[in-house]
């Protein structure tokens, strides 16, 4: 019954990012909530990478990602979608301060919310397998330790460490 679930869940959700590529390819974002806002600004960002994943996601409610050899689109946009809220809504606060750490190292809008995304997925990970809450206090200590370091170090910390 779980994996039915997870199936049912997961094609409700591909329809529901099907739906919002195609008002963004359209430009039609009017009447859109901030969060879908935002998916679908997302997926534009991402366009270039996975244009025939979004444009036939209603259909590939199966298809699954394999996370040791494959990018996940949906997961992806999902991850960097949380980051810009977190964000906009500078929560917690320590989000907004490495952005403003790593645009002033010149890494660009995109490369930063990437890495701050690199930096809360393995944390999201263990939440999920683990079925423990999310560490807000290692995130935020995380976000406060690597704003001191290059963008390139912390992909390489980041790399080398499989985690964080």
């Amino acid at each position: 019954m779980e994996d039915q679930t997870l199936k049912l869940f997961r094609s409700a959700n591909r329809e529901h990012l099907h739906f919002l590529w195609e008002k963004a390819k359209n430009n039609d974002l009017d009447g859109l909530g901030d969060e879908d806002r935002r998916l679908a600004e997302a997926m534009l960002m991402h366009e270039d990478e996975f244009f025939n994943i979004f444009e036939f996601a209603d259909v590939l409610h199966d298809m699954e990602f394999d996370p040791d050899t494959d990018v996940n689109p949906f997961l992806h946009i999902t991850i960097h979608t949380a980051v810009e809220n977190q964000l906009a809504a500078k929560d917690p606060i320590e989000v907004f301060q490495f952005y403003n750490a790593m645009r002033k190292k010149k890494c660009s809008h995109h490369d930063t919310i990437h890495l701050i995304g690199a930096i809360l997925m393995p944390l999201m990970f263990d939440t999920m397998k683990n079925l423990t809450p999310f560490d807000h206090k290692r995130y935020v200590s995380l976000l406060k330790k690597y704003k001191l370091r290059k963008p390139d170090k912390i992909w390489a910390l980041l790399d080398s460490s499989g985690n964080v």
